[in-house]
């Protein structure tokens, strides 16, 4: 459209329709929305759980606190290749250019404009031919923050994903150590079962010589092969598990290759519990809650967004370009014009769509302060599980110590007797069987201690 060229008598035009918005603006209100801007939900002072003495905050690459150069390598591979971390990357990557595009929005818009026409207004008069070429500018004011209220929604969009991102990272750091603390457990306690399958074997073979002596029955026998085939059976299920476990981490770590580990029969150490935060200050680092929380913001800005869609709309737009005007077939010489005009919008009639919206908006942010508010009590319970977790754990592992070591000693009795001719070679299989079930335990034990350590720096981790 060829916009009219600059009169004076523009001004009082332009003078009337800023009046006008101004006017329809106090107009056009709504009741105020009752949505609430803060949760409900109370946040405690201190855990319930008893904290341990730490030291030093969850940091970044907490896993390189177990001291364990394959446990480093599993973890940064899987950050690399991870597919749940792409397609978070991807979603940031989405966000962050919506929101470049919401703030080109905010800048006029500039377009090259060009075209022809030919026709008549009556058959009376001859044909004329019309070409334009030129520029036109335009840009919405933003009276009311609509735009600046997108933008904010943007942002928050963007910062939320960046914390989705840091939430993934973290959990699958987690993961990773996790299915590899259990993958050490699962080998260590394979060979310890398989030498309780080994001592099994030998009091099977006592047996039937006490049997073929007459100082043992053939129930005594079976008895020792059925304790066999249970031990034999125990072990088809914990390779059952190591495979499992295995194809897990596989999996975390993006790749459809069983990983190679060596040496995980050996123990691995926990290390010392981390210095832990207060309730609000971990809802203010944990990235899950971040998230959470960047949402609902973006949420309370479409809603506002929603509400100021009935408020009028201001447009400045200009133009100049070179227009020529003849007959068909004839010539005529170019003329430059130069435009400029606002425009106000006001809706009046819509069937009821922009209350439909912000209804629908407002309810939105219902939703989002609900989801909130779960994210909230499910990083307090989490932190709560965690400390609970890591206490047992560590009560258990000093229980089982205690344990192994009395085992032990009644083993190397046995063994003394043995050898001194006051106890039979059965008497120090069974020591050794109980043995091995008390270091089996332990195993269990050491290994639930350093996944209740990974659970600590999982609750307490703000980024990665």
């Amino acid at each position: 459209m060829t916009m009219p060229p600059r009169t004076t008598s523009s001004y009082p035009t332009l003078t009337v329709i800023a009046l006008a918005t101004m006017a329809l603006s106090g107009c056009a209100t709504l009741p105020s929305s009752g949505i609430p801007q803060e949760p409900a939900l109370d946040v405690p002072t201190h855990w319930s759980s008893t904290a341990p003495e730490g030291q030093g905050v969850v940091v970044g690459n907490w896993w390189h606190s177990f001291g364990d150069p394959t446990l480093n390598a599993l973890v940064d591979a899987a950050l690399d290749a991870n597919p749940d971390l792409t397609i978070a990357v991807a979603r940031l990557t989405q966000a962050r250019a919506l929101g470049s595009g919401v703030r080109a929005e905010r800048r006029p818009r500039i377009d090259a404009v060009a075209g022809a026409e030919r026709g008549r207004n009556s058959s009376a008069e001859p044909k004329t031919e019309r070409t334009a070429v030129g520029l036109r500018a335009a840009w919405e004011v933003d009276l009311f923050d609509r735009t600046t209220l997108a933008m904010r929604a943007a942002e928050d969009d963007a910062e939320g994903a960046l914390q989705a991102l840091q939430a993934a990272r973290i959990s699958l750091a987690a993961d990773v150590s996790t299915a590899y603390l259990e993958l050490r457990t699962l080998a260590q306690r394979l060979t310890l079962q398989r030498e309780a399958i080994h001592i099994a074997q030998r009091q099977i073979e006592v047996s039937q010589h006490k049997l073929a002596a007459g100082h043992a029955t053939s129930s005594d026998v079976e008895h020792r092969r059925r304790e066999l085939a249970e031990k034999q059976a125990t072990m088809t299920q914990l390779n059952g598990e190591y495979q499992m476990q295995l194809h897990r981490l596989s999996l975390l770590l993006g790749d459809s290759q069983v990983p190679q580990l060596e040496n995980l029969h050996l123990p691995i150490a926990s290390p010392a519990p981390p210095s832990l935060l207060l309730p609000v200050e971990l809802l203010e680092r944990r990235p899950d809650v971040l998230h959470q929380a960047h949402a609902l913001d973006a949420a309370l800005a479409r809603a506002g967004m929603a509400r100021r869609e009935v408020y009028p709309s201001l447009q400045i737009a200009w133009q100049r370009g070179k227009e020529r005007i003849a007959q068909a077939g004839g010539s005529a010489a170019p003329q430059l014009v130069i435009g400029y005009g606002l425009s106000i919008s006001l809706p009046l009639l819509d069937g009821g769509r922009i209350r439909t919206n912000i209804a629908i908006r407002e309810a939105q942010v219902q939703e989002a302060m609900a989801v909130y508010e779960k994210a909230l009590l499910e990083a307090l319970i989490d932190a709560e599980t965690a400390l609970t977790q890591w206490s047992m754990a560590d009560e258990s592992l000093l229980e089982r110590q205690r344990a192994e070591s009395a085992a032990a000693i009644a083993a190397r009795n046995a063994t003394s007797l043995y050898e001194a001719g006051m106890a039979d070679l059965e008497l120090v299989l069974a020591a050794q069987l109980s043995h091995l079930h008390t270091r089996d335990a332990l195993a269990q034990a050491i290994g639930s201690h350093g996944v209740a350590a990974i659970g600590l720096r999982r609750a307490f981790a703000g980024e990665i």
